[in-house]
Formats: C-alpha cells, sequence, structure tokens
C-alpha cells in the first residue's frame, strides 16, 4: 500500500549534525571521533577524520544517506506539483485502480421472482493497472579536497550538503516536473481531456471565459459519463476541483473573480489554483535524455506546442495524476587512485493518469468530431468464434475519440475495445453501430453475417 512520506524537518547546526551522524555510526568511528561540544572543534575532529580513510568513508556515506537523503525527501515532497503524487510504493508494486460503474435497476415483479432469483448479474467494474515506469540516477562526484574544505568553518559543513543538493535534488526535481507536464501535454493532445471551447483570451472576454468556467465546474459536480475518458459514471466535489492555469492567464484574470467560478473564497481557491508555464512550454531536449529508450516516448513538436500555449486553463480532479515514488536511494563507489568518491541517487516511479478520473481543457477552438470509421465494413462470421474491429475516429479541437457499441443482435455483443462476440447459438446477421460519445450524429456500422 502507498504512504505519504512525512514532512521532515532537519536541523542544519553543524554541532547537531556532527553529533548525529557520530551517534549513529559504528564503534570505530566512535573511538576515533569525540563527541563535539563546541563549533570551535569542528577543525580538530576534520583533522581526525581526514587522517583515517576508512573513517572518511563512513563519514561521508552518513553525511549523504543520512542528512542530504532527508533534505531532498523533504524537498521533494515540496514541490510546487507533489499535492497530486499519492505517496511511497514498494518498488515492483503494481497499483490496480478499480471503478464501479452504476447497476442496472429493475421493476417489482412477483412473477418473475421465481424465474430470476438466483440469475446471475455482474456489476460492471473497471480496472486501470499502473505499474512503474521510471528509474533513473544521478551521479555526483566529491573530490578530498572538496570534503577537507567542509571542516574549515561553520558554514563548510551546509556548504558541502547544498552542493551536493544543488546537483542531485535540481535535476531530479525538474525531472519530476518535466515529466508530469509531458504527461498533461499528452492527454490534451491524444484528446483525454474533455474540450470546452472559450473565447480566445483578451480583456474584453474574461467575463464570458469566467461564465464558462463557472457552468463547467458546477456540472463537474453531478455525476456524468461525459468528462472522464473511460466513460464512467463520475462526479468531482469543488474541494476535489484542481485549477491548472497559465501563469499568463493568471496575471491577467482577477483571482477573486476566479475563485467566485468556482464558489471559493480566496483562501481555498489559492490552495486550488496550480500555475503553470504554458501547457506547451516543454524542454525537449530533456525529455529526450530522460525517455531515450522509451519506446511509447513521442516528442511533441513546435505546431504542438504553439496550439498547447494558447490554452489558459484546465480543471482536473484530484485523482487525475497517479504518481508515486517506488525508490529513492544512494549508493557510492570510492576511487582511491584519484581520491574521490561517486554518489548515486537512485529514483524510481510510477507516471500515470487515472482513465476513471473527470478532466477538463479550456479551448480556444471549436472541438468538432470529422468522422467515424471501422473496418471492415461487413464480414461473414461462424457461431462461436470473435472478430476484431479497427476503429478510427478523426477530430479536432481536442475532441475526444473515444466511442460506444451497440449491436442489433442480442447473441452478438462487443467489448469496449472493440471486439465482437459471437455466441454459439447465434444465427443470422448483426448490424454493429460505432457512435461517438462526443458527437451523436457521427457513427458507423459493420454488417455481420453469422455462418
Amino acid at each position: 500500500m502507498p504512504t505519504r512520506p512525512t514532512k521532515v524537518t532537519l536541523d542544519t547546526n553543524v554541532m547537531n549534525i556532527m553529533n548525529a551522524l557520530r551517534n549513529n555510526a559504528s564503534n570505530n568511528y566512535k573511538d576515533y571521533v569525540p563527541p563535539m561540544t563546541d563549533v570551535s572543534e569542528l577543525r580538530q575532529i576534520g583533522k581526525i577524520i581526514m587522517d583515517v580513510p576508512a573513517i572518511q568513508n563512513e563519514f561521508l556515506s552518513a553525511l549523504i544517506n543520512r542528512i542530504a537523503l532527508v533534505r531532498i525527501t523533504s524537498k521533494m515532497f515540496d514541490n510546487p506539483w507533489s499535492r497530486f503524487k499519492k505517496g511511497f510504493l514498494e518498488y515492483g508494486e503494481t497499483i490496480e485502480e478499480v471503478f464501479v460503474d452504476l447497476i442496472n435497476v429493475y421493476q417489482f415483479d412477483a412473477e418473475k421472482a421465481e424465474t430470476e432469483l438466483f440469475k446471475r448479474v455482474n456489476p460492471d467494474v473497471r480496472a486501470a493497472f499502473h505499474v512503474m515506469n521510471y528509474q533513473k540516477f544521478y551521479k555526483v562526484t566529491i573530490e578530498r579536497q572538496k570534503l577537507a574544505k567542509a571542516f574549515l568553518s561553520a558554514s563548510g559543513m551546509n556548504d558541502l550538503i547544498t552542493y551536493i543538493m544543488t546537483a542531485i535534488y535540481t535535476s531530479a526535481s525538474y525531472d519530476e516536473f518535466l515529466t508530469m507536464k509531458y504527461m498533461l501535454a499528452r492527454n490534451i493532445l491524444n484528446c483525454r481531456m474533455y474540450p470546452i471551447e472559450i473565447d480566445a483570451v483578451a480583456e474584453a472576454n474574461m467575463k464570458s471565459i469566467v461564465a464558462t468556467v463557472k457552468g463547467t465546474s458546477n456540472l463537474l459536480e453531478f455525476p456524468s459519463r461525459k468528462y472522464n475518458p473511460a466513460g464512467v459514471f463520475q462526479h468531482t466535489d469543488k474541494e476535489n476541483q484542481y485549477i491548472l492555469i497559465d501563469a499568463n492567464f493568471d496575471a491577467q484574470m482577477d483571482v477573486n473573480v476566479l475563485a467566485s467560478a468556482f464558489n471559493m473564497d480566496r483562501a481555498q481557491f489559492m490552495g486550488n489554483r496550480v500555475l503553470i508555464d504554458g501547457f506547451g512550454t516543454l524542454d525537449n531536449e530533456r525529455l529526450a535524455e530522460l525517455f531515450a529508450d522509451d519506446p511509447y516516448y513521442v516528442e511533441i513538436t513546435e505546431d504542438e506546442m504553439t496550439a498547447l500555449n494558447q490554452i489558459p486553463l484546465a480543471v482536473v480532479d484530484e485523482n487525475f495524476w497517479m504518481v508515486y515514488d517506488n525508490l529513492n536511494e544512494f549508493r557510492e563507489v570510492e576511487n582511491g587512485q584519484g581520491l574521490y568518491w561517486n554518489y548515486f541517487y537512485h529514483q524510481w516511479k510510477t507516471f500515470s493518469t487515472s482513465p476513471f478520473s473527470n478532466a477538463i481543457v479550456y479551448v480556444p477552438t471549436t472541438p468538432a468530431v470529422t468522422s467515424v470509421t471501422v473496418t471492415p465494413e461487413s464480414a461473414t462470421v461462424s457461431a462461436g468464434t470473435s472478430l476484431a474491429l479497427t476503429t478510427t475516429v478523426v477530430t479536432t479541437g481536442y475532441a475526444p475519440q473515444t466511442v460506444t457499441y451497440s449491436s442489433n443482435n442480442d447473441k452478438v455483443t462487443i467489448t469496449e475495445g472493440g471486439v465482437v462476440q459471437i455466441d454459439a447459438d447465434a444465427t443470422g446477421t448483426a448490424t454493429i453501430t460505432i457512435t461517438s460519445t462526443f458527437d451523436a450524429t457521427k457513427s458507423d456500422t459493420v454488417t455481420l453475417t453469422i455462418s
């Protein structure tokens, strides 16, 4: 089960750091290194540590693992988008997200009871699996001279820790943020967020934009299949709606006016407001490094980024991101020839999004479905077999590409993935209708002849 990291504060007093390291050290370390009673003893204790290589290794290893890692973990939990992270999982765990949709309702009929009492009715249970898909590490070198400088002044120890954190934490934090932004952009481009058309952002259009946002925010509180990619009966209360807002739009829009659109006071709204420097502002060079060996990574083009940057805001359920930490661990190796240590900070994570969570994006263009086509158009099939259909939905303005399937033959059913199942006792013909969930006027059909 995932666990949320606890907020940790660290006393940066040099004497407290030195004594904390000693208290958790080996007896050999304690025999060599005395407890510190005054910060003026730092150089003397530093000389003892630097004169014994084994003590150097133990000191530096403890400093990294007990001090720097505590700070990095604490900082990671405080990053601007960490509110969407779900906690820590032991590596190897898979998260199964389960959603139970509405069940059928029946009319009371005493005469039917004797024939239907033991008839099974399975609920519509959906599942999504989120697996660890991110294994990266960061490497930093600490030379003997840099370690020695840590004992020259009271600030030296903090300078060393800051050096480690700057090299590792800044990179790891940036990469986590960048990956989450890429996920958001991909969900928009892959039409997995419900688009709402608004006027192009301008001072004269602010009132109409706010009115549109308020209307859809209100609608999210009512159960609907409309606003999530899985098409399940879902709702999102106001307090669980998070507003992802472009920094430039945020600067133009009066915060109090926008807060009123979500029926929130300013303080509550600010807690649910998440700034983004642009929905299409992405570091493709860094992303290419991060996902160099990932066959599923698709670079976002310049034209796509330009279009994404026209989007002023989006609203997502608090469970939209399914992001977990699986492993945060330091390992080290000493290079005796070069008189330095290499430290490796490993980060394993699960990056995913929930298909059951409501997510809306406001776009200054008209969402539309151009066409729905399915192959094959017709087929002859045998009873007791199955047939996979391929459906292509062409859309503009980020309109959803999801469809529903229906059959006019009770003995012929079709799964959400487009696989037709023909019962063993099926006969005659069947017409399968595929209809866009966004525009019911756009559909296509398949005619099956059952042999």
